[in-house]
């Protein structure tokens, strides 16, 4: 267990060090509030591994078995309220509460119908559990929050608190989130905005310090931290836009979490604005009511700035996985842009960057969404929250 966390450990002394030496413009907060971050991280994952030893242990096993993998989850997570009433709900509830870790969160890719024996892990990827990437953690929260409306179980509602109270123990002291938590090192511990990260935990957050009905049973204290972490993390965000000549753009997909510079990840995933990723969280946005001066700007500067780069007459063939001209096509935008100078930018397994798309590897151009038509929702959205406020960019 040690060897697990001598390397979680030796990284955080190395960057609390960094600050000792003298701490960057960006990170304001004292040394001792991200050594203290380190130190709870390092805890709850010592927590999860010594649950899982002592079960082993106690079956005389040399080693864990993993869950069943699945794309998702396994299950709808939008099922009416009156399902968890039923021997059916309560059946899938009580598998995903199985699969819960002992410091609160739940994995990605496991199918949580089945549930875990003893001895096995939580999930099907062991350095990555828990997360909250792919909507894991957030979207099993929901769940709960909705099984309790309908059954008022005790077992509903305690999971639910130990969820929230892991999502509140991963934000950084800057207020961004990472992918996976306990730390684990590596692009999982970037501030994560990729696959809607930090929008669907901001999301929760707001859902549970407002009250929203189905979060009304959440006690006042919790709803209170859940409103000083959401508006920590939107202060976060705003901060967290990048720049170009014609001021605010749009956001990366991830952030180193004490420099905030935008961040590699995988290999074909470079610093770069996250088109996708940046409509979809404007959405979120857009959502807020009473927005604030600030929020105003960045919203008009995000709309602005698809507006401008909207590609038209253009047009991603799905099955030859090329761009080809095309009258009449479009609006689409390419999933990445270049920092500063926003042109479309790409990558392969190799970490090599190229300009044009068709360089890329058949493989990589087959396996991710190099254009997307995902900003063209967000513009019209954008149009009717303009009439709405009765707001212009200024």
């Amino acid at each position: 267990m040690l060897s697990l966390l001598r390397p979680l450990l030796l990284s955080g002394a190395l960057l609390c060090g960094e600050l000792h030496a003298g701490s960057s413009p960006s990170e304001p907060l004292l040394s001792t509030s991200w050594e203290l971050y380190y130190a709870r991280s390092a805890r709850l994952l010592q927590q999860d591994e010594a649950t899982l030893q002592a079960e082993r242990q106690a079956l005389r096993q040399s080693d864990f078995s993993l869950p069943t993998p699945t794309r998702r989850f396994g299950f709808e997570p939008d099922l009416p309220a009156a399902f968890y009433q039923s021997a059916a709900g309560r059946e899938l509830l009580q598998a995903i509460l199985s699969l819960q870790t002992p410091s609160g969160g739940w994995s990605k890719r496991t199918d949580m119908r089945i549930a875990r024996q003893s001895g096995q892990h939580w999930g099907v990827e062991p350095n990555y559990v828990p997360t909250f990437d792919n909507s894991a953690t957030t979207t099993q929260l929901r769940v709960l929050a909705r099984a309790y409306n309908a059954t008022a179980e005790p077992l509903y509602r305690q999971a639910f608190t130990r969820g929230i109270t892991l999502l509140l123990q991963a934000q950084y002291p800057n207020g961004g989130w990472p992918q996976s938590f306990p730390l684990r090192g590596g692009y999982h511990d970037h501030i994560t905005l990729n696959d809607e990260v930090t929008e669907e935990v901001l999301s929760l957050l707001y859902a549970v310090s407002t009250a929203e009905t189905e979060f009304a049973f959440v006690d006042a204290s919790l709803q209170q931290q859940a409103g000083q972490a959401f508006s920590r993390g939107l202060k976060l965000l705003l901060q967290l836009q990048q720049r170009d000549e014609a001021g605010l753009s749009l956001w990366a997909a991830q952030y180193h979490h004490r420099t905030l510079q935008p961040a590699w990840a995988r290999a074909y995933e470079m610093p770069a604005l996250a088109v996708m990723e940046s409509a979809s969280l404007l959405d979120f946005l857009l959502s807020l009511p009473k927005p604030s001066v600030e929020l105003k700007q960045s919203i008009h500067a995000a709309a602005g700035w698809l507006a401008r780069h909207a590609i038209t007459d253009q047009h991603w063939h799905p099955q030859l996985r090329v761009l080809q001209a095309k009258a009449g096509a479009g609006p689409l935008w390419p999933r990445f842009a270049e920092l500063n100078t926003n042109r479309p930018i790409f990558g392969d397994r190799d970490g090599e960057l190229y300009y044009d798309v068709h360089q890329v590897s058949l493989e990589r151009r087959q396996g991710y969404a190099w254009y997307t038509e995902r900003p063209a929702p967000t513009l019209k959205h954008y149009q009717r929250w303009r009439t709405a406020f009765n707001d212009a960019a200024k």
